[in-house]
């Protein structure tokens, strides 16, 4: 048990802020972030302890930078590998690359660190600023009224009831809190197995790349890991094998030896084999009330680009500086903004990380023309699974009522989300600032230092624009400075007109309070 765990039996405490189900990455980098914003979390898992079995790898440049708010970044990257590319290769001697050094960040990278690790450090992290982590209490279900939520648990001594302002379900794919609210989680099981083994390569890996083997019938990723060690896993069964059904390590060999690759795919040791199904699933809605689903109780994609742990990390993050704000008496409709854009966040992933039209499109590129066309056809990607630049585009503005004959002003930052075209990334509102870290709980205003607006045109939270040339050429013509949200995505950008940007300020102090 980690240290600073508290045994369900010892729990004293009963009521907190925000009850989060499931201290996995999602839960634990929630509670964290919702101590960064000094509210009171409490997180419960029906383990007693983390499981220790590898599964989700990659932490990209986005996630990155919340663990880098947080303090954490450096301490997860020592416990991973650092990589700069991720190399596609094919049978016929074909090499396709997805770079990630030109992501304007501070982090042009991604870390390949195992998840029990990742765990770790966001437990200890959690629980030493004033977080209560319970193991050991597996949540039953839930009841709620205008004034909080009242939970069950069980341990193995008996019931327990935990209260709360709100509840979150952080607990994977099989939820117990999105089951006990009745939502559906539609979506498709793909028809191949995924196979997956860990340990020592008979060849060293790539130090700056991950790479992808795309045989005639199948392909692999072959991800570095801390030690030395690789992780081989992707769909080169033909189909489904039964879940409950061994693997064996020499079926794994000759089922990866058929991909054609020869000794780039061997191991000297396994120390770990397994298969797996892949969903896509996305729930019908993230919120219900006072109750919040986040991580993959909320959505489940395809392995490809190693989006799901950095998707958790999203909910969380987007989710934290709303909780926060409800804590403090915002309106409830922050939720239901919550719930547009990580939906429409997670249906982006699954449509990015849905390569089998581009790993067969890459499989038969055997002229040098069909190569720069499936080169070509990458260029996004890195942003894309960075998860960088996703962008929330202002919520459709309701139509005007006959009695007021005027719309009523959509609440600010609201919008589904999807990613800006691929040939540039406009900082208009909703679009997220690499990189910012505004203060825990305020809207920030970046003023531009090159521009010259009447001070008192400018809202509360002003400072000077942390922004790289590259985001500066992002801005609309004539922006003097920008509002950022919590969760670093543009509330408006202000013009240098002082009358429209008294206008807008006006609104922005109320935003900003």
């Amino acid at each position: 048990m980690n240290r600073n765990t508290h045994s369900a039996r010892a729990n004293d405490h009963r009521t907190t802020d925000v009850l989060v189900v499931g201290a996995g990455p999602t839960g634990l980098m929630l509670g964290c972030l919702l101590r960064h914003h000094d509210i009171a979390c409490t997180v419960i898992d029906r383990r007693d302890t983390i499981d220790p079995r590898t599964r989700a790898v990659m932490v990209h440049a986005a996630g990155l930078e919340i663990l880098d708010t947080l303090g954490l970044r450096t301490t997860v990257e020592d416990a991973g590998v650092r990589r700069t590319r991720i190399d596609f290769h094919t049978r016929h001697h074909a090499l396709f690359t997805v770079d990630f050094t030109t992501l304007d960040t501070a982090f042009p990278y991604y870390v390949n660190v195992p998840q029990p690790e990742v765990e770790a450090v966001l437990a200890d992290h959690f629980t030493a600023t004033g977080g209560r982590l319970l193991r050991g209490l597996r949540y039953t279900g839930h009841q709620e009224d205008e004034h909080g939520v009242t939970a069950e648990a069980v341990t193995d001594d008996g019931p327990h009831t935990l209260t709360a302002r709100h509840l979150v379900g952080a607990d994977g794919a099989s939820s117990t809190v999105r089951t006990a609210l009745g939502i559906d989680f539609p979506g498709i099981t793909y028809p191949m197995s995924y196979l997956l083994a860990e340990g020592a390569p008979t060849r060293p890996a790539d130090p700056d790349a991950s790479a992808m083997y795309i045989g005639p019938a199948g392909a692999v990723s072959l991800l570095p890991l801390p030690h030395g060690a690789v992780r081989i896993a992707g769909p080169v069964s033909p189909e489904a094998l039964d879940r409950d059904s061994e693997l064996s390590t020499r079926h794994f060999r000759d089922t990866v030896d058929a991909l054609g690759f020869g000794p780039a795919l061997r191991f000297e040791r396994v120390d770990r084999i397994a298969h797996y199904q892949v969903h896509e699933r996305l729930a019908e809605r993230f919120t219900s009330g006072r109750t919040v689903l986040a991580g993959d109780a909320a959505h489940l994609n395809s392995p490809a680009g190693g989006q799901a742990m950095n998707t958790g990390f999203g909910d969380a993050w987007a989710l934290a500086w709303r909780l926060a704000a409800l804590d403090a008496g915002s309106p409830a409709p922050l939720l239901a903004d919550y719930d547009r854009e990580r939906r429409a966040a997670a249906a982006e992933v699954a449509r990015t990380t849905g390569v089998l039209q581009l790993l067969d499109a890459m499989r038969h590129a055997t002229t040098e023309t069909a190569r720069d066309s499936v080169q070509r056809s990458l260029t996004g990607y890195a942003e894309a699974w960075s998860q960088l630049y996703l962008r929330y585009h202002p919520a459709p503005t309701p139509a005007a009522t006959p009695a007021s004959g005027t719309a009523p002003a959509p609440a600010p930052g609201t919008a589904p989300l999807a990613l800006p075209a691929r040939t540039g990334h406009r900082l208009h509102p909703g679009a997220r600032v690499p990189g910012h870290r505004p203060e825990p709980g305020h809207h920030t205003c970046l003023h531009l230092p090159d521009a010259t607006p009447d001070p008192a045109h400018l809202p509360p939270h002003t400072r000077t624009a942390e922004l790289t040339p590259t985001q500066r050429a992002w801005l609309p013509t004539g922006t003097t400075a920008v509002l950022v949200r919590p969760d670093g995505h543009v509330a408006r950008t202000l013009p240098t007109d002082p009358h429209t940007t008294a206008g807008a300020t006006a609104e922005t102090e109320k935003e900003a309070a």
